[in-house]
């Protein structure tokens, strides 16, 4: 039984709301997979429980997302009940607000930049672009990419969110439209970049493909300008690049790389802290998401219960 402290939002979560994303609506039904709270009643250690840790009660923890009932318990809530296969380390210097927001940006941009074979290991020197880099995942891809020695590109379509991403990113470009991205790449890597993270989808992947350098690689882990774009197949080709998906399910079919991405996140944890857009109170949960939509928002949207 966990003692839930904070909750982390995402766009996913007004989509679930809305009835557009997965799992299927099923009533009456929670919300949001992303929180840190307290345990405060512990059942015996489940068979094939991960080795992360042996927990107590009083230990502060968050959640794997992608092991949270989201409809049958959800995490908006002042008590659950979680496997303890769900529950993860919590590091000690970030708030209960910070914690909430930190495991979801790095399992999902970690796991994507694993997709696209970039670790602490071998990813300095390389060029990735991050698109729509303002929200909560993505600027702690962008801490991360940084601490491994990476020259990232982040881009945005909002010039009062420029000078805030420079402190975050080696370039910013400006993109008004997905024709502009292969450009603005070129114009300040003209070899192009080993890889692209990107959840917008749609026109994004051909424009990413023509700025791809030899043997890059584009991940994409959202659609949200859309599920369906084209590009150009000969650009594919003559530059030796690849198309990869990534959804955060992935690492339950690889706890390998479950467990690798939990150890980068406590080892870096002193070099990467989310960014908060804002923290609402627990009763005014539905201002929280409505604020989800407002592109004015930087950073990671927050509930406090």
């Amino acid at each position: 039984v966990v003692a839930i402290r904070a909750v982390g939002l995402n766009r996913a979560d007004n989509r679930y709301i809305l009835g557009k994303h997965f799992p299927p609506n099923r009533f009456p039904a929670c919300v949001s997979h992303e929180a840190v709270g307290e345990i405060v009643q512990l059942g015996p250690k489940q068979t094939g429980t991960a080795k992360r840790q042996t927990w107590k009660v009083g230990d502060r923890v968050a959640f794997v997302p992608m092991l949270v009932d989201t409809p049958g318990m959800g995490v908006l809530r002042e008590l659950g009940v979680y496997d303890q296969s769900a529950l993860l380390p919590v590091p000690e210097a970030f708030s209960d607000q910070e914690a909430a927001a930190y495991w979801m940006g790095i399992l999902t941009m970690g796991g994507a930049m694993e997709v696209a074979s970039l670790g602490p290991e071998n990813s300095r020197g390389k060029v990735i672009v991050i698109t729509a880099a303002t929200g909560g995942t993505a600027t702690i891809g962008l801490q991360l990419a940084r601490a491994w020695g990476v020259d990232c590109i982040a881009t945005t379509r909002s010039p009062a969110k420029v000078e805030r991403l420079s402190a975050l990113a080696s370039h910013v470009a400006l993109l008004d439209s997905a024709e502009k991205l292969s450009h603005e790449v070129r114009a300040l890597c003209p070899k192009g970049a080993d890889a692209i993270i990107d959840p917008l989808g749609g026109d994004f992947v051909g424009a990413s493909v023509k700025a791809l350098a030899p043997g890059g690689r584009y991940v994409g882990y959202e659609a949200v300008t859309g599920p369906t774009g084209s590009y150009d197949t000969m650009a594919l080709i003559g530059a030796d690049a690849s198309i990869h998906g990534f959804t955060f399910f992935r690492l339950l079919q690889h706890p390998g790389s479950l467990d690798r991405l939990v150890g980068i996140g406590m080892e870096y944890s002193g070099q990467v802290k989310p960014i908060l857009a804002g923290s609402y109170r627990f009763d005014a949960a539905p201002e929280a998401y409505t604020a989800l939509e407002n592109p004015a928002h930087f950073g990671k949207v927050v509930i406090t219960i």
